[in-house]
């Protein structure tokens, strides 16, 4: 869904790591948020609390745990687009990741890798034992989806 330009949208990319759903021929789907939205102010705040609990995941992972994702804007100079990435390492305030959506802005490209500061991260998730966790930023936006797209993601990511 998108909100009115009034409201001065930011993109916000889903993450379609499970393979039902990144072999989707579709291009990656974004929904615009408004800048300031309450709601997604919170997830980002929860989000950002847990981080270093993330990051002790994805640095051990237990049992079951994988394909560690953080979501970062891209593009913090111009019109904001936060998009995922896939952890490859995380030392101290910095995280090696892969982009795992198509970037709207010019200069970066799916499959590329990318360095992101702790501060620049918004949101996380991880899978376990075929549950998504996190993933805070998607909860708040699957109300605004099309109801069978957001049926379609509760049901991959385990919700």
């Amino acid at each position: 869904m998108r909100f009115p330009a009034a409201l001065m949208a930011i993109g916000l990319a889903l993450a379609l790591p499970l393979p039902a759903l990144a072999q989707r021929p579709q291009a990656d789907p974004t929904v615009d948020v408004a800048r300031g939205d309450p709601e997604m102010a919170r997830a980002i705040a929860r989000a950002r609390a847990e981080l270093p609990i993330f990051f002790g995941h994805a640095s051990s992972p237990s049992p079951g745990e994988r394909y560690f994702l953080v979501k970062y804007n891209i593009n913090p100079a111009g019109r904001a687009e936060f998009i995922w990435a896939e952890v490859i390492s995380h030392k101290g305030d910095t995280t090696l990741a892969r982009l795992i959506n198509t970037p709207r802005v010019a200069g970066f490209a799916k499959g590329q890798q990318v360095t992101i500061r702790s501060s620049e991260v918004i949101d996380w998730s991880y899978l376990k034992d075929g549950v998504m966790q996190g993933n805070y930023t998607t909860r708040i936006v699957l109300p605004h989806m099309k109801p069978a797209d957001a049926a379609a993601l509760r049901k991959a990511y385990g919700w």
